[in-house]
Parts: structure tokens; C-alpha cells; sequence
């Protein structure tokens, strides 16, 4: 399974009420669109910054995606949320570990430490609970993992935790 993540932020004159419904409207657009390897969406909001989780089951489905977003009874709420984004950012992440969690409230990203092998990654960090993700073939910014969770987890220094309290919007 992949999560296609876009991050965004309102523009400051937008008003952030409308922004969400907006959102809100073109994910439940999208889920009636059976897009072919589309498996669900949603927005969170975490530190002042909206990220859109699309889950795909492989990456032959982003076309389909891709297509379904902009079109038919998605057009409209797509270009309203666009037009109200002051700026965004994609990501691919591919499920590493665990079952995705759309209601899991924390998001932690961290990075590799320098000389561990990835074997010794993945045994450190298999005893927390949640789902990992992996960024994909570099496509998008950092950190390159994502551990989605339920419960608070604290990572070690080393790996550079990035902790995001997230709510569903």
C-alpha cells in the first residue's frame, strides 16, 4: 500500500472554516468516484499545516487518481480548495509495517541515523505500535519515515524525531 501525502496551508486571507469544508467535500467526492486502486483519503491538521493522505493500493493507481481528482463532480471542490492554498507539497510513502490508522493522532517523522543499516532500523522501532511509511525514491521533502500512531512514542534522539499532534478534519 502507498499514501500519496500533500501538505498545504490556507492563504492568509482564506477563511479557514470554508477551507475545511471544502476539503471535507472533495474527499467524500473522490471516495464516490471509484477511481481504479484508491482506497481512501482524508485531511489532517497538524501545527498549523493540512496534509491530504490519499491510500492507493499500488502506484499504478495514481493516474487513476490523479484524473478522478480533477474531474466531474471532484472539479469543483478541487479548484475551490486550490484557489484558497497559498502553497503545497507532495510526497509517496510506501506501508514498511502495520495496518494504516486514519484516526491515529500522532505522527512521528524521523530519519535513518547515519551507518545503520535498515534491518537494525526497522528491529528498533518494530516494538511501537502504528503504521510505519517509507518515502519512496526520494519523492518528496524529509524526513524519510513516518511512524503513524496511536499512542505517544519517543524515538531516540538519534533518529531525529519530528512529533505532529494531528487531528481529522
Amino acid at each position: 500500500m502507498l499514501a500519496y501525502v500533500f501538505s498545504h496551508r490556507p492563504a492568509a486571507d482564506t477563511d479557514v472554516t470554508a477551507y475545511e469544508d471544502t476539503l471535507r467535500r472533495f474527499h467524500a467526492e473522490l471516495a464516490r468516484s471509484g477511481a481504479a486502486g484508491f482506497v481512501t483519503s482524508t485531511t489532517y491538521l497538524a501545527g498549523g499545516e493540512y496534509s491530504d493522505w490519499y491510500l492507493v493500493e499500488s502506484s499504478a493507481a495514481l493516474d487513476a487518481i490523479n484524473e478522478a481528482a480533477v474531474s466531474g463532480s471532484r472539479s469543483a471542490p478541487h479548484d475551490a480548495a486550490a484557489r484558497m492554498a497559498a502553497s503545497g507539497s507532495g510526497k509517496l510513502l510506501r506501508l514498511a509495517n502495520g495496518k494504516p490508522d486514519l484516526e491515529a493522532p500522532y505522527e512521528i517523522g524521523f530519519s535513518k541515523p547515519a551507518g545503520m543499516p535498515y534491518p537494525a532500523l526497522y528491529e528498533s522501532v518494530d516494538r511501537f505500535s502504528g503504521s510505519l511509511w517509507r518515502r519512496m525514491m526520494v519523492l518528496g521533502p524529509p524526513p524519510e519515515f513516518c511512524l503513524v500512531s496511536r499512542n505517544p512514542v519517543e524515538l531516540p534522539a538519534e533518529f531525529a524525531p519530528e512529533v505532529r499532534t494531528r487531528r481529522q478534519i
